[in-house]
């Protein structure tokens, strides 16, 4: 099922928000997310499960989906809300009982045929553009994570692992996620 789309005003959006469905809104656009299949929550278990392992007793924290995500840096006034799959927050401050408001360092998203342009190029375009230092890109079917850098503004691919590689950060020293491990 492909993510289906409507444009609504914030204040509408707020109040579609309440209820059960899983929803995103980029500035005026709200795209409902259908439900995850088991293979997509499978690799993001074993994901998050390294995550936390790597992340004990470290000053950032990761996060998995829905927690709700409104990304917020100085230059930017676009009213956007996302769920990633799963976030590394190192500032808390803009952690509240639902949601994280800012900007997370590393981003996570899991695609499956239903969403890989949203996460390619929506969400791709819109981290980058509010500063989220690291995304990756988990591909289950072809078993592949792809980690984008952050320079100058603009993301650059720093790897594609794949087979037996093991995924490694860029901004977290000793990071590495073994795909056979994932997959």
């Amino acid at each position: 099922m492909t993510p289906k789309t409507k444009m609504v005003s914030l204040e509408e959006f707020l109040e579609m928000d309440k209820g059960e469905n899983r929803f995103e809104y980029f500035n005026g656009e709200v795209i409902y997310l259908p439900s995850p299949s088991v293979e997509h929550q499978r690799v993001l278990l074993n994901i998050a499960a390294e995550f936390r392992n790597y992340f004990r007793s470290k000053p950032c924290e990761a996060f998995i989906a829905p927690l709700d995500l409104w990304l917020i840096n100085k230059e930017k006034s676009l009213n956007v809300k996302v769920q990633p799959d799963l976030m590394v927050i190192c500032d808390k401050t803009g952690l509240r009982e639902n949601s994280y408001y800012g900007a997370p360092a590393l981003i996570i998203e899991i695609i499956s045929p239903s969403n890989e342009n949203h996460d390619r190029i929506k969400k791709y375009i819109i981290y980058m553009d509010f500063g989220v230092k690291e995304y990756w890109i988990v591909n289950p079917k072809l078993k592949t994570i792809e980690v984008y850098i952050l320079e100058e503004d603009e993301y650059k691919q720093a790897a594609i692992y794949k087979g037996n590689d093991c995924a490694t950060s860029q901004i977290f020293d000793g990071l590495k996620i073994h795909l056979e491990e994932i997959f």
